[in-house]
């Protein structure tokens, strides 16, 4: 393995707040929402670092996002996780924005129908929010919204992008 180089950035949005998003050189491999606090997102992103690259991280102070329109530019992406995870994942990517699916539908769609709770937790964990539109599954029958960053975040997202008023 070579040098590891990580850039970390702090992103704000019109609508949905603050946003810390981290590269592998020029790869996205996190974005997470500030919404339920810094010490929340940042020890998100210290997991990645522990679970993915196998070291811890201090503290640190993210830089702030400076070249251009973060949320209209095309980032690269690099997936890690199981291969059911990015099965899962991939999967995601083919919601269109303004609509929703319910996990029942992902699980059939990836052809596992009775995996119903193992996509679930694969979406769970998530690293890569926003990019990977895990805000755009929603539960069967139910009004409440779950979503790792919090439901406010997950309704903002899911209103921005017209799927519900």
């Amino acid at each position: 393995m070579g040098d590891l180089e990580f850039k970390v950035y702090k992103v704000t949005s019109k609508g949905f707040g603050e946003w810390l998003a981290a590269f592998d050189q020029d790869e996205l491999i996190f974005l997470g929402s500030y919404a339920l606090g810094k010490k929340f997102v940042e020890s998100d992103l210290a997991k990645i670092f522990h679970d993915v690259y196998g070291f811890h991280v201090g503290s640190f102070t993210p830089a702030k996002w400076t070249k251009g329109d973060f949320w209209n530019t095309n980032h690269k992406i690099k997936l890690m996780g199981t291969e059911f995870q990015v099965k899962v994942w991939l999967e995601l990517t083919k919601i269109p924005s303004g609509k929703t699916l319910t996990y029942s539908e992902v699980a059939k769609k990836i052809r596992k129908p009775s995996a119903v709770r193992a996509v679930a937790s694969a979406i769970a964990k998530n690293p890569i929010c926003v990019w990977i539109p895990c805000h755009r599954v929603v539960g069967k029958g139910t009004s409440k919204l779950k979503y790792h960053y919090g439901p406010e975040t997950k309704k903002q997202l899911l209103i921005s992008e017209g799927a519900i008023a």
